[in-house]
């Protein structure tokens, strides 16, 4: 806000700017700019003040810009191919000023220009066909200055009467959005502040910009009263207390001070607002001139800033803000462009970073409406691959693919463990069937976005061996078969030390085996089987039960008994490795086995001529 009709034919033809046109812009990305007006205001300008609206039962997003002769709405649904849906003129085709917000399906318009002003209110329920004018007159005011809606209520500041007198600030009931109601002038009960420039109501406390006065906090009261609950009106880089902007957690206020020129911006410790502290003060550049502050979350606060466009701060630390990202819609001067000549209040009037989308939209008074996005501003996206299926018992690690997202919280249905913050989890499923896992991704903007999906947990694989002896001690005649069930086939097949990739191994020497079976999902498990030969001593073995192997399963020690015999013994992996043996053991002996991992493993007795072999498992 400075200190002291058209064919929509004609616009979808004319008013789209080249892209080929070079903006300074760090972390921000032009979507699309467009300039629809056609009137220049005495100071050469189009456009000025402007706010946006959602249509949720349409799923539509639009800009509203204030210009020189009266209300664009331009869908912006689409950002890259904005679309101008309507336009309402003013009373006055040159204004300077215009200010915009919305409550439910209405939108506020305040002009502070001289002449025939009005306070219009348009019905925007019908787009984007068209809005319809509800007022348009001087009976509530004739000018204000800047308008803000807090709950059902509509504040509206530096307000002129249609006999000219004056109200610093105004508040209004909304209970009938067409029909505002006047509830209290803050002169009636602080006749001390002569003027607010802007203010930013929340829950009814109000964070008034006085202008040459100062900034003021006062309390708009359940009997319809103002009280004052702080003031600030001395602090270092102060003007002309401008506009101001408060985190949501309530305890941090960024405001400026419009003139002189080259006012620093301000970042305020409000949780007293008895005793407000200004933390910091900062600057794109020594001249640039801040106008206008949008916050979007306890981190994150947009800067109008003129001839330097639209500025991100960083204010997760108030005493140290930091300026992370900007775009100069003001390709003409400024900072950017090291060319502080002409007009220091040219360029971006104002700016609305609130569509759910996350796109911005920036209004330069010169150059028109333009949707930007920046990656530093983003709704979380959160993705995730996994299988399409896995085997029950068996680790999954799922692959988080989210962008714009910095927690994550999971959700799994059946599965071990049940929730996980990690960024890239690992779960597993005891269970077979259809199991669905949830990831909730958050930013330090938006609070969460939800997606879904499932994963197929098949039974893992069974795999049952049995083996057929050799003719002799020394003969490869023998036999080793697998079969498999569960998973999903086709079955792949490894066989050790040899044997092979079928489903039966020939060809075989006494030994012990193992197989490896593979399920086409991926399901793996392995077992174990020991070729023998008919003769001997290993037949009377099998048959009188003589050879003893207990605990087995076992965990610390085995016990080898063999009555009758002296033997010796070989201790096998399921590789088919020796991993341990003696020899001339009489009658039985003790294997230590806290030195083996767990798994199935052959042991071999031989004696004489003659072997045979039995499973055990070290659990």
């Amino acid at each position: 806000m400075r200190f002291y009709h058209l064919l929509l034919i004609a616009f979808l033809s004319s008013t789209f700017y080249s892209k080929a046109q070079t903006y300074a812009a760090s972390n921000f990305t032009m979507i699309s700019v467009v300039s629809p007006e056609t009137y220049t205001n005495s100071y050469g300008a189009k456009y000025s003040g402007c706010w946006g609206w959602y249509q949720a039962n349409k799923n539509k997003e639009y800009a509203i810009a204030g210009s020189a002769s009266g209300t664009y709405w331009v869908d912006v649904t689409n950002p890259a191919t904005p679309t101008v849906s309507a336009y309402r003129a003013g009373k006055k085709l040159n204004t300077v000023w215009r200010e915009i917000k919305t409550y439910q399906n209405y939108c506020y318009v305040v002009t502070d220009d001289g002449g025939p002003a009005t306070f219009q209110i348009f019905d925007m329920q019908y787009l984007p066909d068209s809005v319809h004018k509800v007022h348009d007159s001087q009976v509530l005011f004739k000018r204000g200055h800047a308008l803000w809606v807090d709950g059902n209520k509509l504040y509206v500041s530096g307000v002129t009467y249609s006999n000219n007198t004056t109200s610093s600030m105004n508040v209004y009931s909304l209970a009938t959005p067409s029909v505002p109601v006047l509830l209290r002038q803050l002169k009636q009960d602080i006749p001390f502040i002569s003027y607010v420039h802007d203010m930013m109501p929340v829950n009814d406390t109000v964070f008034a910009s006085c202008g040459n006065q100062g900034l003021y906090v006062f309390k708009f009261n359940t009997n319809n009263t103002f009280t004052q609950l702080g003031s600030l009106t001395t602090y270092s880089g102060s003007g002309f207390n401008h506009s101001s902007a408060l985190t949501p957690n309530r305890q941090t206020l960024v405001f400026t001070d419009e003139v002189p020129v080259g006012k620093p911006i301000k970042v305020a410790n409000v949780s007293n607002v008895a005793n407000i502290q200004v933390l910091a003060i900062t600057n794109q550049f020594p001249q640039t001139t801040p106008h206008n502050p949008f916050m979007v979350s306890n981190t994150l606060c947009f800067m109008s800033s003129y001839q330097d466009g639209l500025q991100l701060y960083d204010i997760s630390s108030p005493a140290t803000p930091t300026l992370v990202g900007y775009f100069d819609t003001y390709y003409q001067g400024g900072g950017n462009n090291n060319n502080w000549t002409g007009d220091d209040y040219d360029g971006q009037w104002g700016a609305y970073p609130y569509f759910p989308s996350k796109n911005i939209f920036a209004l330069d008074q010169m150059n028109g409406l333009f949707m930007l996005k920046s990656h530093l501003y983003q709704n979380p996206a959160p993705n995730f691959n996994t299988p399409a299926s896995i085997c029950s018992g068996g680790n999954l690690t799922i692959v988080n693919t989210s962008t714009s997202s910095s927690t994550y919280t999971w959700t799994f249905s059946g599965g071990s463990p049940a929730t996980s913050n990690a960024t890239n989890p690992i779960v597993s499923f005891a269970s077979a069937g259809i199991k669905t896992i949830t990831l909730m991704a958050a930013n330090s903007t938006t609070t969460t976005v939800l997606t879904t999906k499932t994963v197929n947990i098949t039974n893992n694989i069974i795999a049952v061996t049995s083996s057929t002896a050799s003719s002799c001690g020394t003969c490869s005649t023998g036999i080793a078969s697998v079969n498999p069930s569960g998973g999903f086939s086709p079955y792949t097949f490894t066989w050790s030390p040899i044997g092979g990739n079928s489903s039966t191994a020939i060809n075989l020497p006494p030994a012990c085996y193992t197989v490896i079976v593979k399920s086409a999902n991926g399901c793996s498990t392995s077992s174990s089987t020991c070729v023998g030969f008919v003769t001997g001593l290993q037949n009377s073995l099998i048959t009188n039960s003589d050879l003893l192997v207990y605990p087995n399963p076992a965990k610390t020690n085995v016990t080898i008994e063999f009555n009758g015999a002296v033997f010796n013994y070989a201790l096998y992996n399921n590789l088919g490795m020796l991993v341990a043996n003696n020899k001339n053991i009489n009658n039985k002996t003790q294997i230590n086995l806290n030195e083996f991992s767990k798994g199935i493993y052959i042991i071999e007795i031989e004696i004489g001529k003659n072997k045979t072999r039995k499973k055990l498992i070290i659990d």
